[in-house]
């Protein structure tokens, strides 16, 4: 009995630690952003749209060089094979006006029929966040008004927008279109921690299997 005992005790002691180390590292794996579907007074704010996100924590859409696009990280759409074209008003082939409280956007120079996706992203000031409009399949132009208003952001007056980046995504995507969902991946260091557990487990079963041959 005290043998037993002791196999029981060693193994029930290994997959406590193991399950300890699992839920301490799914507390502090970073949490994922998550994107938002827009209400309906801010997703029509854009013609030729087929869908409206807004990230709750994003403020820059970042496009550094050897660096994750903010766009990516943020899982806009689902999808995360963004890449950055360039800014309406800004760069050579993106038509329109990129600022102020409305405008139009005009992409029918740069679009390119490997283009699975393309998306409008939507940047203001303080108290904002990114707002993408995907785009609907072939519509290259446009007009926008302003998505930083008071039914979304806690602003007194509509937000003057600072500029406007459009990017793009090619055959293969990753995700989902159309404003779904998409689940979080568990951190590869939390499987080693669900791991662990799992082999103190087995090794209980094994050395209870021994005590009873």
């Amino acid at each position: 009995m005290k043998r037993t005992f002791s196999f029981i005790s060693s193994a029930t002691a290994f997959v406590a630690i193991g399950s300890a180390i699992a839920s301490s590292i799914v507390t502090v794996a970073p949490v994922n952003a998550a994107t938002f579907s827009c209400p309906a007074g801010i997703a029509d704010n854009v013609s030729g749209s087929s869908g409206c996100q807004y990230s709750n924590t994003a403020t820059q859409d970042s496009v550094t060089p050897n660096k994750p696009l903010t766009v990516t990280q943020e899982r806009f759409f689902g999808l995360t094979n963004w890449q950055f074209g360039g800014k309406i008003g800004e760069n050579a082939g993106y038509g329109g006006k990129g600022s102020g409280q409305q405008g139009i956007w005009n992409i029918a120079q740069v679009f390119q029929p490997t283009w699975q996706n393309a998306m409008l992203v939507f940047k203001s000031g303080a108290g904002t966040s990114l707002v993408g409009y995907q785009m609907e399949k072939g519509v290259t132009s446009g007009n926008w008004t302003s998505p930083f208003e008071k039914l979304l952001f806690d602003v007194r007056n509509t937000k003057d927008v600072s500029h406007i980046s459009v990017y793009f995504a090619e055959g293969g995507s990753t995700g989902s279109t159309g404003g779904g969902s998409s689940e979080a991946v568990p951190e590869p260091s939390t499987m080693a921690g669900l791991a662990l557990a799992g082999a103190g487990l087995a090794a209980y079963r094994r050395r209870r299997a021994a005590v009873k041959a």
